[in-house]
């Protein structure tokens, strides 16, 4: 049996197809016969276009999960609900509900809950707050990977694949080392994919580099990054990993794992 992660929403888009790149981030993973829609970028319109170019039906999700409470990753879902006919649970962070300013590694980021929607669409919507492992089926769960001191909740997805665990993030503020071995010591199994945002935007050479180091120590795991993994800080990962370790993850790119 097969797993298959797709980049819906991404800055980047794959060359030759209709989808569009902006920023923001949202993946669907098909794992045990279920879809999961992990976040939903920043603009409703583009995730509803993309989803269309890429044949992905709203109602054939079968729940939504929620990263962290940026605009970049939640914006999009009022236009997912509207284009939805049943209700779906939207599984969040335990501070889904506040609004307010704070910083991340020194840039200003506004934490913006919900996005505006009407009494009638959020009834579409089961809100589930969840801050620690909970299983969504056979092979695919949710790890809270929040920073130390709790400054920003961020949840990851971790699949159970046949050679080991693929940690899918949305930012992953807590540093990709550290988010490994967080799921590391949770599974027992070894990470051999990071596949999503990794937070390297803006990441000066030397701490890329030294991020590069860790990885090899660690394996390394495939790397497939978009959105905040920035140009410049994935190019420095290739000089030290090689080309072939650090994948873009663009949207339309579609990744499999035998389960």
């Amino acid at each position: 049996m097969k797993a298959k992660v797709l980049s819906v929403y991404d800055e980047g888009s794959l060359v030759g197809t209709p989808l569009i790149g902006a920023r923001g981030l949202s993946v669907l993973v098909d794992a045990d016969g279920e879809r999961t829609l992990f976040d939903t970028g920043l603009r409703g319109n583009y995730l509803m276009h993309n989803m269309e170019h890429l044949s992905i039906d709203p109602d054939s999700v079968d729940r939504v999960v929620i990263s962290h409470m940026h605009s970049s990753h939640i914006g999009g879902l009022s236009a997912f609900l509207e284009k939805r006919e049943k209700t779906v649970n939207a599984i969040v962070t335990p501070d889904h509900a506040s609004v307010r300013n704070e910083r991340v590694i020194g840039i200003p980021v506004k934490r913006s809950g919900f996005p505006k929607m009407s009494a009638e669409l959020s009834k579409k919507m089961n809100t589930v707050a969840v801050s620690e492992r909970t299983r969504l089926s056979d092979n695919l769960f949710i790890t809270d990977i929040s920073p130390e001191g709790g400054a920003i909740r961020e949840n990851a997805l971790v699949l159970m694949t046949k050679n080991g665990a693929a940690l899918i993030c949305g930012c992953c503020h807590r540093g990709v080392a550290a988010a490994m071995e967080h799921v590391e010591g949770e599974t027992g199994k070894k990470v051999i994919a990071v596949i999503g945002g990794t937070h390297l935007t803006g990441m000066r050479k030397e701490e890329v580099y030294g991020t590069a180091e860790m990885l090899i120590g660690k394996g390394p795991p495939a790397l497939y990054l978009n959105h905040c993994s920035g140009v410049t800080q994935k190019m420095r990962l290739r000089e030290k990993m090689g080309l072939k370790a650090v994948s873009d993850f663009y949207a339309g790119t579609e990744i499999q794992f035998d389960l």
